[in-house]
């Protein structure tokens, strides 16, 4: 996978995904995501009512999330959210990392769990580690970029932020 952002520590942990998706038998593809084409479909599908300048204020560009962490569209968060896209019935899905030019997509997703998600990461914030490991069986790791689940559809989203204390975050309109 190429990345834009943080270079080869990225493309290490997106390989620890595929690799966990495959260790799980769970069938996916590597498609591309130029320009990150994605992220508008999602912003139109979970963000449109919101104004450029309400966009602006939270920094929409930077972090699609802060719609969520910032109170502006109403979602479940943290142990509710991983149980709501646990539960979520799931056909084809993406795996989209923020400023990546490539994204994850997994055909039949119906066995997809919050546990399968390898979150992008930095091994060194023990407290941040602490936070994430109460949310996600996944311990010993730290958000480093926003990775947004969304169906083929774009009709829910579900969350993991680089911001510690923000998410995860479900969203069904």
């Amino acid at each position: 996978m190429r990345v834009r952002k943080e270079g080869r520590q990225i493309e290490n942990y997106i390989q620890k995904q595929l690799t966990r998706l495959q260790n799980r038998n769970i069938s996916f593809e590597v498609v591309p995501n130029r320009e990150n084409e994605l992220e508008p479909r999602w912003e139109e599908a979970f963000a449109k009512d919101m104004s450029k300048s309400q966009k602006r204020k939270i920094a929409f560009k930077q972090c699609m999330g802060n719609v969520f962490s910032w109170g502006k569209i109403e979602c479940l968060k943290e142990q509710r959210a991983i149980k709501a896209f646990d539960q979520q019935k799931k056909a084809g899905c993406y795996l989209i990392y923020a400023f990546n030019e490539e994204a994850i997509y997994i055909p039949k997703a119906s066995r997809l769990k919050a546990k399968d998600i390898t979150l992008i990461a930095s091994p060194t914030d023990e407290e941040t580690n602490a936070n994430i490991e109460r949310f996600v069986d996944n311990p010993g790791v730290t958000y480093l970029l926003d990775l947004y689940i969304v169906d083929e559809l774009f009709s829910w989203t579900y969350i993991l932020t680089h911001e510690e204390d923000c998410g995860p975050y479900f969203h069904k309109p």
